[in-house]
């Protein structure tokens, strides 16, 4: 397997799964997550549970085991925290409770967001326009999305590099924090720009808008591990339904 290149995608190693399973994957955690809440039955309560750790062995399984501790660890926070400090809370503060609460609601969001991360992590930007070719998903919903899996990174990737040339220069720390946005802010919104011009015509020189079937060398296809996990979201995705019908 070849290594990929931080952020921008391609096979890590270890786990390998089609870009539609993955596609599936943030639309079924995203799904359960946001629909379901406490008071719903065990079986509902195990579903949660199960797709909250999801993401965290797709991670570790992919061999990406930075973004995998992150988020073990963000979620733990977000989780446990809010219970805790009820329970320690002597007296009502309406700014705490409000507090607590967003935290408690951005726990259910981070989940479907690595679970995107991942997505991005281990997809490159042909592997994803392929897979949308075979389920014949239209160019204008494809085509914006597949910019996507090299905007993020291709920004990010900008930021370390203007944070790295001003910390060479003494500029910007933590104790300028005025100096800090303008001298990494500016320019990095400025490189944004550019950015998205540079994929567009990159899309455009590729010809991502012709109307003419596009061939690729990547391998995409289902293998066992893709029927594994299809099963696994449709029974999670089964029992959620049927805790709320029932």
């Amino acid at each position: 397997m070849r290594a990929a290149s931080p952020g921008l995608g391609g096979s890590t190693g270890g786990l390998v799964l089609d870009p539609r399973t993955k596609l599936l994957i943030v639309v079924i955690v995203s799904w359960v997550l946001m629909s379901t809440s406490g008071s719903e039955s065990r079986s509902v309560m195990v579903v949660r549970w199960l797709l909250i750790a999801l993401p965290f062995f797709l991670l570790v399984l992919s061999r990406i085991y930075g973004p995998a501790l992150r988020y073990a660890i963000t979620y733990a926070a977000l989780a446990g925290l809010p219970p805790l400090i009820w329970r320690v809370m002597t007296a009502g503060n309406a700014m705490l409770d409000i507090t607590l609460t967003w935290l408690g609601a951005l726990s259910l969001i981070v989940p479907g967001m690595t679970c995107g991360l991942y997505m991005l992590r281990t997809t490159t930007a042909s592997e994803f326009l392929v897979a949308m070719q075979r389920i014949h998903c239209p160019d204008v919903l494809t085509i914006p999305t597949a910019i996507i899996f090299r905007f993020f990174p291709t920004v990010r990737e900008e930021y370390r590099d203007i944070k790295t040339a001003m910390r060479m220069r003494g500029v910007g720390g933590i104790r300028q924090p005025i100096r800090m946005l303008e001298y990494r802010l500016v320019p990095l919104l400025v490189s944004v720009v550019s950015i998205g011009n540079e994929l567009s015509r990159s899309a455009v020189t590729r010809a991502l808008g012709a109307k003419r079937k596009r061939t690729s060398v990547c391998d995409i296809r289902f293998r066992i591990i893709d029927g594994a996990a299809l099963v696994l979201l449709a029974a999670c995705a089964w029992v959620v339904f049927i805790g709320k019908v029932w």
